[in-house]
């Protein structure tokens, strides 16, 4: 009957509203980001990581470290004077087109090419020849005026390789002839350039070198992005800072890591070979973390941090844990103490788990260095409690997973291992209760065919 089609209609309606309300209300915590910053403040921090002037040039490769970037300074108006290169964009012709523009308060990009130099099709990768140096130098002492017209004063020179194999070269010329390029260096040039100048053992900073030296060994090939870096390098004289985003993995950029400089969330690219004594701006980066980072709202307590957030996190708090080191290195122990509170006020461990990823051996070390036992202890019970559930879940699958397994395991005992060695410095009781759990989960592993490798 009518009456009966309209109550079954009512039924149907009531239950369709139903449904958008349960799913809301079962799962509204887990999407809601009410109160969160963290993409905005991230961006910020990469860009206040640079200087404010000199127009400073950041290479980034993916999305989390180039987008926030972007719209920080498209509608923030932060780090206007900073460029942001994207290096997987800086393979294609019409993204180095807009590099050689000014954008924002940023000049164009130190990139002298012709545009029939980087079209598309031309020189998208070069070839690596080191077995070609002998040969070089054999032409230059046998016929230096010859060989000195034809490749430069000198052949290995990074100008002199752009101009005479990258873009002049045809056929068999057309490669890069060494594993090792050089660059002039003017020393006025770089201690004007703002960046710290490295010291040695005994504490006497380091001669600043003639020639900056960039390692090509294990490339086959360079492609137009790394051509452009080096076009970059060469061109910009240390009077433009060039920095490379902490994210970039180490595929992206050569080999210059061997001259990095960490300022925060930034390694800066210098002449200098530098080593992890050598390679961290301590006061600079203690700046940035106590005045200058923000951190998104990611103290509220309850707040929602997706895995890529999360990821974010870490991060950051890696970073914090590097300079807790280096300050404990530097016998600031003070400071030290006093980033450690910080850094639990603004990243709490209640939201921000401890983890191996997230610097904890750093902040486990930190704690019992400054004489905060009972922090070092909620570090290593949260470090351990994570590393000894996976195990334990990893060895209670069947044979064939457990086996596909056992690269994690190794992490794990890795972390665990790790652990205990720190803690036996300063706390030989708990390391020595630990250890014991250690060994049984080991025997367990061991017992099911598990191994460590060779």
């Amino acid at each position: 009957t009518k009456k009966e089609n309209v109550a079954l209609a009512g039924v149907i309606s009531v239950v369709g509203l139903l449904v958008p309300i349960q799913m809301a209300s079962q799962t509204w915590d887990d999407h809601d980001r009410s109160g969160r910053y963290c993409c905005r403040d991230f961006g910020q921090n990469y860009l206040n990581s640079m200087p404010e002037e000199k127009n400073p040039i950041i290479y980034t490769n993916g999305d989390n470290d180039t987008f926030p970037l972007w719209y920080n300074q498209d509608v923030e108006g932060v780090g206007t004077g900073a460029r942001v290169c994207n290096l997987s964009y800086l393979q294609t012709d019409w993204y180095i087109d807009q590099m050689m523009r000014p954008a924002y308060n940023s000049p164009a990009l130190p990139i002298t090419w012709s545009r029939l130099d980087y079209c598309s099709g031309t020189n998208e990768y070069i070839e690596v020849a080191p077995e070609l140096k002998e040969q070089i130098k054999q032409f230059y002492a046998e016929n230096p005026e010859a060989a000195k017209k034809q490749y430069g004063e000198d052949p290995f020179d990074i100008h002199n390789v752009m101009k005479y194999w990258v873009r002049g070269g045809k056929g068999e010329m057309h490669v890069i002839p060494t594993d090792t390029l050089y660059l002039n260096i003017d020393a006025n040039a770089v201690r004007e350039s703002g960046m710290m100048i490295p010291r040695d053992t005994a504490g006497n900073e380091m001669q600043i070198p003639e020639k900056m030296v960039i390692s090509l060994k294990g490339k086959r090939a360079l492609y137009k992005n790394d051509l452009m870096m080096l076009e970059m390098i060469s061109n910009a004289n240390w009077t433009r800072p060039l920095f490379v985003a902490l994210t970039v993995g180490a595929d992206n950029f050569m080999n210059l890591g061997d001259n990095f400089i960490q300022e925060g969330l930034v390694n800066r690219i210098t002449p200098f070979a530098t080593n992890d004594l050598t390679n961290f701006d301590t006061e600079k980066t203690y700046n940035l973390i106590m005045n200058k980072f923000k951190f998104g709202g990611i103290d509220k307590k309850g707040i929602y941090l997706d895995e890529t957030v999360t990821r974010m996190c870490f991060t950051h708090r890696r970073v914090i844990g590097m300079l807790i080191t280096h300050l404990l290195q530097e016998g600031k122990d003070d400071k030290a103490a006093k980033v450690l509170a910080y850094t639990e006020k603004v990243m709490p461990m209640e939201n921000v788990p401890m983890r191996y990823l997230s610097g904890g051996p750093d902040f486990l070390q930190g704690y019992y260095a400054v004489g905060q036992k009972k922090k070092a202890e909620e570090v290593f019970n949260s470090m351990w409690k994570n590393s000894q559930q996976y195990l334990s879940w990893y060895l209670s699958l069947n044979q064939n997973r457990f086996s596909q397994s056992q690269r994690d395991c190794m992490l794990h005992f890795y972390i665990m291992q790790r652990m205990l060695e720190i803690t036996a410095r300063y706390d030989s009781a708990l390391a020595e209760k630990k250890s014991q759990e250690f060994h049984n989960l080991m025997n367990v592993y061991q017992s099911r065919g598990g191994s460590f490798g060779e």
